[in-house]
Protein backbone atom coordinates (compact mmCIF):
# COMPACT_ATOMS: atom_id res chain seq x y z
CA UNK A 1 0.00 0.00 0.00
CA UNK A 2 1.13 3.32 -0.89
CA UNK A 3 1.67 5.92 1.70
CA UNK A 4 -1.41 7.88 2.74
CA UNK A 5 0.82 11.13 3.45
CA UNK A 6 2.32 11.26 -0.14
CA UNK A 7 -1.02 10.64 -1.82
CA UNK A 8 -2.43 13.17 0.15
CA UNK A 9 -0.14 15.71 -0.68
CA UNK A 10 0.24 15.14 -4.38
CA UNK A 11 -4.14 15.17 -4.12
CA UNK A 12 -3.71 18.72 -2.61
CA UNK A 13 -0.82 20.17 -4.76
CA UNK A 14 -2.81 19.28 -7.95
CA UNK A 15 -6.03 20.46 -6.70
CA UNK A 16 -4.72 23.58 -5.43
CA UNK A 17 -2.20 24.13 -8.35
CA UNK A 18 -2.89 23.39 -11.73
CA UNK A 19 -6.30 21.59 -11.74
CA UNK A 20 -7.66 23.73 -9.09
CA UNK A 21 -10.66 24.01 -11.37
CA UNK A 22 -14.16 23.29 -9.54
CA UNK A 23 -14.50 20.88 -12.67
CA UNK A 24 -11.36 19.46 -12.72
CA UNK A 25 -11.28 15.76 -11.29
CA UNK A 26 -8.38 14.07 -9.15
CA UNK A 27 -7.97 10.75 -8.13
CA UNK A 28 -4.77 9.43 -6.60
CA UNK A 29 -4.69 5.68 -5.52
CA UNK A 30 -2.87 2.76 -4.59
CA UNK A 31 -0.99 0.99 -7.57
CA UNK A 32 1.39 -2.27 -7.27
CA UNK A 33 3.43 -2.35 -4.20
CA UNK A 34 4.27 0.93 -2.97
CA UNK A 35 3.63 2.59 -5.97
CA UNK A 36 0.67 5.20 -6.68
CA UNK A 37 -1.78 6.16 -9.68
CA UNK A 38 -2.48 9.49 -9.99
CA UNK A 39 -5.40 10.57 -12.67
CA UNK A 40 -6.65 13.31 -13.68
CA UNK A 41 -9.96 14.54 -15.32
CA UNK A 42 -10.14 18.18 -17.15
CA UNK A 43 -10.62 20.28 -19.59
CA UNK A 44 -7.29 21.92 -19.83
CA UNK A 45 -5.75 18.61 -21.97
CA UNK A 46 -8.17 19.89 -25.03
CA UNK A 47 -5.76 20.03 -27.98
CA UNK A 48 -2.83 17.90 -26.29
CA UNK A 49 -1.79 14.36 -26.53
CA UNK A 50 -2.39 11.63 -24.25
CA UNK A 51 1.59 12.24 -23.92
CA UNK A 52 1.60 15.91 -23.64
CA UNK A 53 -0.86 15.56 -20.85
CA UNK A 54 0.83 13.14 -18.96
CA UNK A 55 3.74 16.05 -19.65
CA UNK A 56 1.73 18.49 -17.69
CA UNK A 57 0.80 16.23 -15.09
CA UNK A 58 4.90 15.15 -14.12
CA UNK A 59 5.57 18.99 -14.75
CA UNK A 60 3.22 19.84 -11.96
CA UNK A 61 4.29 16.90 -9.66
CA UNK A 62 8.26 17.44 -10.41
CA UNK A 63 7.39 21.12 -9.37
CA UNK A 64 6.77 20.15 -5.47
CA UNK A 65 7.98 16.69 -5.03
CA UNK A 66 11.32 15.36 -4.22
CA UNK A 67 12.73 12.68 -6.28
CA UNK A 68 12.64 9.92 -3.96
CA UNK A 69 9.00 11.22 -3.63
CA UNK A 70 7.79 11.39 -7.37
CA UNK A 71 9.72 8.05 -8.05
CA UNK A 72 6.63 6.33 -6.38
CA UNK A 73 4.15 7.72 -8.89
CA UNK A 74 3.69 4.38 -11.38
CA UNK A 75 0.96 5.60 -13.89
CA UNK A 76 -0.34 8.86 -14.84
CA UNK A 77 -3.47 9.64 -17.11
CA UNK A 78 -4.80 12.58 -18.18
CA UNK A 79 -8.27 12.94 -19.73
CA UNK A 80 -10.97 14.67 -20.95
CA UNK A 81 -14.55 14.43 -19.80
CA UNK A 82 -15.40 12.98 -23.49
CA UNK A 83 -13.14 10.41 -22.95
CA UNK A 84 -14.49 9.29 -19.76
CA UNK A 85 -17.26 6.87 -20.05
CA UNK A 86 -19.54 6.27 -16.87
CA UNK A 87 -20.32 2.84 -15.89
Amino acid sequence: MACETLKQKIQNLLKTGYFNDTKDFVDVSDGAGDFIHVVVVSRKFNGHTMGGRGDIIWDELLKHLSDEEWGHVSLLVGAIPEEVQIW
